[in-house]
């Protein structure tokens, strides 16, 4: 009797081990399979109103900062883009505004090295981009209050101000390098 017991538990979970062993290990690994398999690319958050700017500046020139790699991810409200920008810092402070001149953004101020612009993204680039939103929030989270006058500067910000995620000093952020690396290839 032991034995028909025993021979009968062990055949139930053989039975349920083949069974996960199709099944995704999650609902966001079927979602991630599934987008991939019908070509679809979503990132809902990023649509024709809303962007998000991934920046990066490293600690080149101490608390003077340094060099600032920018992308700049969008949407035409089918596909998804992405801008890459290079700007090089300095140990000079950067030159104030004129006067009635357009605001720019902080780092529009520093000498622009590198652009390239409207880079259809793939699936997998796609999936840089959530990781690296990710690595940064889990970065931010588990890091310790700091007070620092140099450092790596990493963040994430969305058009709309709803998303604002911003490490000092932070890492070398690898998710995004390899985002970087994979727009510079094209």
């Amino acid at each position: 009797m032991r034995k028909i017991l025993l021979i009968f538990i062990i055949g139930v979970l053989f039975a349920n081990c083949a069974n996960k062993k199709d099944e995704p290990t999650s609902e966001t690994q079927r979602d991630l399979e599934k987008a991939q398999n019908e070509n679809q690319i979503e990132l809902e958050y990023i649509d024709r109103w809303n962007q998000i700017e991934l920046a990066q500046t490293d600690d080149k020139y101490g608390e003077w900062g340094g060099d600032s790699d920018i992308i700049l991810i969008y949407s035409d409200g089918e596909k998804v883009f992405a801008n890459y920008s290079r700007y090089l810092g300095s140990y000079e402070p950067p030159i104030p505004p004129k006067e009635n001149e357009k605001q720019k953004k902080w780092y529009e101020y520093k000498k622009l090295e590198r652009n390239i612009d409207s880079i259809e993204l793939s699936f997998d680039q796609i999936l840089l981009i959530e990781n690296a939103i990710l690595e940064l929030t889990k970065t931010k989270i588990k890091s310790e209050t700091n007070i620092s006058h140099s450092g790596i500067v990493n963040s994430v910000i969305s058009k709309d101000s709803s998303l604002i995620i911003k490490d000092y000093p932070s890492n070398k952020w690898k998710s995004f390098q390899r985002l970087k690396n994979s727009i510079m290839e094209k």
